[in-house]
């Protein structure tokens, strides 16, 4: 056996880290957590002390896993804890060490920002003991989120529905999506419009100018009878160029990545969830690829600047290299790490391309990118701004040209694709010069509700308003996701009808566990944890006590949500209420319940869903009468019989005609959680799907437009008049 046991979490990492250290060292895989909270106990004794109980972890892998560390341990002179860098990788290390009954003698705790051979071999330089500290902060968030879901989660159930939680970080980030969908619910659309002229110099180069100029005027024009009159005032002309001002504007290259903002990143340009995102530069750390992907500094060390520096000197010249430091401005950040890094940045993603899978290989580009932009000159445009007025009315045209490319010959931004869209080139121009209409339209615009929340944005959101920390945004979302509080289209976060009624039971009954300032100030008091400047015991232990007297009050005061209406029950008149089913839609009930039984589902808007209607056909199981019906997942037939017999019948998939082009067998219309499809009839055996194509078609434009063109002539574009939409709006 090797003299040296290393123990680290994943099997990647140990063959990575193994490859580094030689013959001597032994590396092993705990594969993550080996002990743990029980499942079936709540785990925690509060008296004089806290007591938190542990107990192994039952997967077969991790058995397998912690037998093989027990073993190993046996024949080694010194053991190396080197799990990850942060508070879970040190609970981790000493959760190991408990279990394994390892000596402290003997034991050795190392960290390291990236899997180099440089530093982890200075990391094996300069060990430690376990920092209990670190240790602490984790056991103290791990027993008050016990301490919340456990004393939670069974009020939830009793009055809302099953297989529900709340929790410290999950609650609140809830709480602002539901604000969110409450501004969109109250949002009152107000109307504007705006003139847009399109002019031509004498030798015909075209570009447009718009009136009126400038954000805080753009209800100026406030109604068609503004616009027109507006417009008829300046048809006339002449049209003259009043002034033209060009200005040198130049662009910093943004920060490199830490955890949230890749994360942000990841999702708008890679199109992620938050999870795979995480899950693949998981996978890029444990390969020794980047730099550790879990942490809130956007620093960078005096080795990788200067790295990077050579690197864009040698490759696109001194000329685009500019040194440049970066510190988060985030509520909280500890900066513990560094920033989300190449490991070696002189490895290109094309040096990678065929060593990584597709999305592997997309995710270390951003990253590379990235950070090589950072320390990157600044790209320098010129900026032209002209005014053009006709009969008094002053237009205004914008326009810019890339004069150094700068950062931007590595990275663009999505703010800088934006930009572009709305900033084109303008012809050269001079003040005097006179113009000609080619065109005039007055366009009808309405303002629109805050948009909804995108993975990508809530992670914003949450790091913004101290909610949470880098390991626990994606989990977060993903729950949520899992929960079915909310769900995820056209890659918006819409709320379901769930996750309101648990977030105003929340409300009315504990505010604090929604309250993002009291979540905020608890992550405070785990970083005084982690720090040593608190102990664990004393905020664990006043949490308990407070948090178990106020759920003692509010048990009895909580009952399932419940709303009067103004509607009277058809079979024995008393007055319909409307409850809210353990399923997750509200329904309409007789308040003589259980006297009376007439009841009523609602579909996610609140409508109605039609009767069950009969089918003439017997339930196989029961021998009552099908029937069909309509569900949150839309409709079906069922027996008569429900809730004492559960039996669905299944529709046998439709045949399309077309065979799999991979095993040659039919090709059926399905239906799967992202909606129908088309795939292989021989599945699990063929996993075929037919991909759809892509429609060609360009979708419509919302904007209401009123066009008047230079000759005086009025259009109305679209199907609906100007007037008309704005009376539907």
């Amino acid at each position: 056996m090797a003299n040296n046991l290393v123990i680290v979490e994943s099997p990647a990492k140990a063959k990575t880290i193994e490859k580094y250290l030689g013959k001597d060292y032994k590396v092993v895989a705990s594969l993550g957590h080996v002990r743990d909270l029980p499942k079936s106990d709540f785990g925690i004794e509060v008296n004089g002390g806290v007591n938190i109980k542990y107990v192994a972890s039952r997967t077969a892998n991790a058995r397998k896993a912690m037998a093989a560390i027990k073993k190993e341990v046996g024949g080694a002179q010194t053991v190396w804890l080197a799990t990850d860098p942060d508070r879970e990788g040190e609970a981790i290390a000493w959760h190991v060490a408990e279990a394994a009954k390892l000596k402290p003698e003997s034991t050795r705790r190392v960290t390291f920002n990236e899997i180099t051979k440089r530093a982890v071999s200075a990391a094996f330089e300069q060990p430690r003991e376990v920092d209990m500290a670190l240790v602490d902060a984790q056991q103290a968030r791990r027993a008050i989120d016990r301490i919340l879901g456990y004393k939670l989660s069974p009020l939830l159930w009793r009055n809302v529905g099953p297989n529900l939680s709340a929790g410290r970080v999950q609650s609140p980030t809830l709480w602002l999506v539901v604000q969110r969908e409450r501004e969109i619910r109250d949002f009152k659309p107000e109307e504007f419009w705006d003139a847009v002229a399109s002019l031509a110099t004498e030798g015909g180069e075209e570009f447009q100018a718009k009136y009126p100029v400038g954000s805080k005027n753009q209800f100026e024009l406030a109604n068609e009878d503004a616009a027109t009159s507006l417009v008829d005032r300046v048809r006339p002309g002449p049209w003259t160029v009043a002034d033209v001002r060009k200005t040198e504007r130049s662009k910093k290259p943004p920060a490199p990545f830490k955890t949230s903002t890749l994360q942000q990143v990841g999702s708008t340009k890679l199109g992620f969830p938050t999870w795979k995102t995480m899950q693949v530069a998981q996978g890029l750390y444990e390969a020794g690829h980047i730099s550790y992907m879990r942490t809130d500094s956007s620093n960078l060390s005096n080795d990788a600047l200067g790295a990077i520096g050579n690197f864009v000197e040698a490759s696109y010249g001194e000329q685009y290299h500019q040194v440049r430091k970066f510190s988060a401005k985030t509520k909280g950040a500890q900066e513990a790490h560094e920033a989300i890094r190449p490991s070696d940045v002189s490895l290109t993603p094309a040096d990678v391309k065929g060593s990584l899978d597709r999305d592997a290989f997309r995710l270390y580009e951003l990253i590379w990118q990235r950070t090589v932009a950072c320390q990157m000159a600044e790209a320098v445009y010129d900026a032209t701004s002209v005014d053009v007025e006709s009969n008094g009315v002053t237009f205004r045209a914008t326009g810019q040209t890339l004069k150094f490319d700068g950062f931007l010959k590595v990275y663009m931004d999505v703010s800088d694709d934006q930009a572009e869209e709305v900033e084109g080139l303008l012809p050269e121009l001079e003040a005097g010069q006179v113009l000609d209409l080619r065109d005039l339209e007055a366009l009808q615009h309405f303002t629109q509700p805050p948009p909804r929340y995108t993975e990508a944005t809530l992670v914003k959101k949450m790091e913004e308003v101290g909610i949470g920390r880098p390991s626990t945004y994606a989990p977060t979302v993903r729950t949520l996701n899992d929960r079915e509080y909310l769900r995820s289209e056209s890659r918006r976060l819409f709320l379901v009808t769930r996750g309101e009624v648990v977030t105003d039971l929340m409300e009315a009954h504990f505010p604090e566990v929604v309250d993002v300032d009291f979540t905020a100030r608890m992550e405070e008091e785990l970083d005084d944890i982690a720090v040593g400047d608190k102990a664990m015991v004393p905020i664990v232990k006043e949490f308990y006590d407070s948090f178990t007297k106020h759920v003692e009050e509010q048990q009895d005061k909580m009952s399932r949500p419940e709303q009067p209406t103004d509607k009277i029950c058809p079979e024995c008149g008393r007055p319909v209420v409307k409850k809210f089913g353990k399923h997750g839609l509200w329904f309409l009930s007789c308040s003589g319940w259980p006297d009376c039984k007439w009841s009523q589902q609602l579909d996610e808007e609140g409508n109605p869903l039609p009767d069950p209607v009969g089918t003439g056909e017997k339930c196989p199981k029961c021998g009552n009468e099908l029937v069909a019906k309509s569900g949150r997942f839309g409709p079906f037939v069922g027996c008569s019989n429900y809730p004492e017999c559960k039996y669905i019948k299944r529709e046998p998939p439709k045949e399309t005609g077309e065979t799999c082009p991979e095993c040659g067998n039919a090709l059926v219309e399905k239906r799967g959680r992202f909606g129908p499809f088309v795939g292989c009839s021989n599945y699990p055996e063929c996993k075929y799907i037919k991909k759809n194509k892509k429609s060609g078609s360009k979708p419509r434009k919302k904007t209401t437009k009123k066009r008047v063109t230079a000759k005086g002539k009025s259009t109305a574009k679209g199907k609906a008049s100007a007037k008309s939409k704005a009376a539907s709006t």
